[in-house]
């Protein structure tokens, strides 16, 4: 599990970089040559030109289509990692949109610079690859976060690198982001932890029995590894399981090591949830959280057909730790 929960927190940084990726080039928009247009209220406004790559094919800025990248990249996570019913936060990086115009057009119906068929298609169509219906279905979710900024008028040129003080300071200066920042590092840092079982539990009166353990990706040799942990003990942390708390975040949580590692006795259905609560806000769920008995063996690989994805051997309740030692053969 401890490499499955690795790669579910490299798909959330991985995804986290598409978006802010896609996000910048979605909203390209000028361009020498331009090789389409949208019309809206502050005048023409261009794309990129279509780029050839020979042997490969012609590409054209995708803004229009998807200006949001969010489908696209939980298409991409469910292909990548089939087994992962969802990652376990998403970060949204916008790159500034303008504040919702309040006021009513100042010409009349008939006008048909403005409210001519060709302007209102295009104004549609700009309103369009927005994406606005995308984030909105998504914003209540509680993995989900979008950190944007609203700009009082337009919003600027991409080549308009003067402009670029200006908005750092805006984002910096904006106080709503702060909360949303807060949360997104709650979820982040409850990211760090993962489940691992020690060995198949039994089943017993319709129920799984066994035990398993929380780990930690960082280690006591990583930097970070102290100020993380002098800021859960600062904030008394705990971890609950299944909505209730169970385990305090303290020095009875180390191994031999140093490393973080605290064992969990299960009595469970099949489903259960460890969540991480650090403070008077809700707890977030660790990585891969819920976890699933069955998919966790699976993942786990104690199902393996010639033993443990690391060629050592299961380890299973009932059954005895120390094989039957092998009779030596006599040879005549």
């Amino acid at each position: 599990m401890g490499g499955v929960s690795r790669t579910i927190r490299t798909q959330s940084l991985a995804y986290t970089d598409a978006m802010q990726c896609s996000s910048s080039l979605g909203r390209a928009r000028v361009s020498p040559i331009p090789s389409m247009f949208s019309y809206n209220s502050y005048g023409l406004y261009r794309f990129f030109p279509p780029k050839h790559i020979r042997g490969v094919g012609t590409f054209q800025d995708a803004g229009p289509l998807e200006n949001d990248p969010l489908i696209s990249a939980l298409s991409e996570v469910a292909a990548l990692f089939p087994q992962v019913d969802e990652p376990d936060f998403v970060l949204s990086l916008g790159t500034g949109e303008p504040k919702p115009n309040q006021r009513l057009p100042p010409t009349g119906p008939r006008n048909v610079w403005r409210n001519g068929a060709f302007p209102r298609l295009c104004r549609l169509f700009w309103e369009k690859i927005k994406d606005k219906n995308v984030r909105q279905a998504f914003h209540a979710h509680p993995r989900y976060h979008r950190l944007n900024i609203q700009f009082e008028g337009d919003e600027p040129r991409l080549d308009d690198t003067q402009s670029i003080p200006s908005i750092k300071a805006m984002a910096q200066e904006d106080k709503s982001l702060s909360s949303i920042i807060t949360n997104v590092a709650r979820y982040m840092i409850a990211s760090l932890f993962y489940f691992e079982l020690e060995s198949i539990p039994q089943r017993s009166g319709g129920k799984y029995i066994g035990t398993g353990h929380i780990l930690c990706s960082i280690r006591c040799s990583d930097p970070g590894f102290q100020l993380l942990f002098d800021r859960l003990s600062r904030s008394s942390a705990q971890f609950w399981i299944n909505g209730l708390p169970v385990i305090d975040v303290d020095d009875s949580c180390f191994d031999g090591g140093g490393n973080f590692r605290k064992q969990v006795d299960l009595d469970t259905d099949n489903r259960f949830a460890i969540a991480l609560k650090q403070d008077p806000s809700g707890p977030c769920n660790i990585s891969g959280s819920p976890f699933s008995i069955t998919k966790l063996i699976l993942l786990q690989g104690f199902t393996a057909v010639f033993g443990r994805p690391d060629h050592r051997k299961r380890k299973c309740l009932g059954f005895p730790d120390n094989p039957k030692r092998k009779h030596r053969k006599v040879l005549s």
